[in-house]
């Protein structure tokens, strides 16, 4: 089930600075609804989807994951200590590969920031989305491939910073024709592995 109501307003500094008047609270009230229903999403005024929320609780900190808008292959994880108050927010590509300026804040409010694309060689995340778009893995246009036919993700995306390379895992990548593989009944696909160079874009199937 998907919503869309008003969300709060969030304030932003560049570089070490203290809090903002303006930072982002967790919405108490949506989350227990997350809580409630697994199947609950939510659409926010900018267009994103929370699709999984919960509230802090005991030791555990509050958490908000947000789909940016179709086509888009990017997603957005939040954390919010138990006073409700941000304290940190990421964006990711593929799950695991942070990109663009993560931003935090300690237990007193100081804000700080991390340019993650400082990491990457010459191939950037968007360069990463273009050859899988030429290789039909996705299409950039549309955002197919994104998520599976269950609404989860279809590939996943990690970055080696020893190797300077991304690691590219399709979900459902070919069919499964080894009846041992896996473990009960036989999957129909198993994962397909690719290697892109992250530095020259070289791609290649991982065997």
């Amino acid at each position: 089930m998907l919503i869309s109501c008003d969300g709060h307003s969030q304030g932003k500094k560049a570089g070490n600075q203290s809090k903002s008047d303006m930072r982002e609270k967790i919405n108490n009230e949506l989350a227990m609804k997350f809580e409630k229903d697994s199947d609950f999403s939510y659409k926010l005024p900018n267009g994103n989807e929370i699709y999984m929320m919960e509230n802090p609780k005991g030791k555990s900190v509050g958490i908000q994951y947000e789909r940016l808008p179709s086509p888009s292959f990017y997603t957005i994880y939040k954390e919010f200590y138990h006073d409700g108050f941000l304290k940190k927010k990421e964006m990711f590509l593929g799950q695991y590969t942070k990109v663009g300026i993560s931003e935090y804040y300690d237990d007193k409010g100081k804000f700080d920031t991390k340019n993650e694309d400082e990491k990457f060689g010459k191939i950037k995340p968007a360069d990463v989305l273009k050859i899988l778009d030429k290789k039909k893995i996705i299409n950039l246009s549309t955002g197919e491939g994104r998520l599976d036919e269950n609404g989860n993700s279809a590939f996943t995306i990690t970055f080696d910073e020893s190797k300077n390379e991304y690691i590219v895992t399709v979900e459902n990548g070919k069919a499964n024709t080894n009846p041992e593989f896996g473990i009960g009944e036989p999957p129909a696909f198993i994962p397909v592995y690719y290697i892109i160079n992250g530095e020259t874009g070289d791609f290649k199937e991982k065997k």
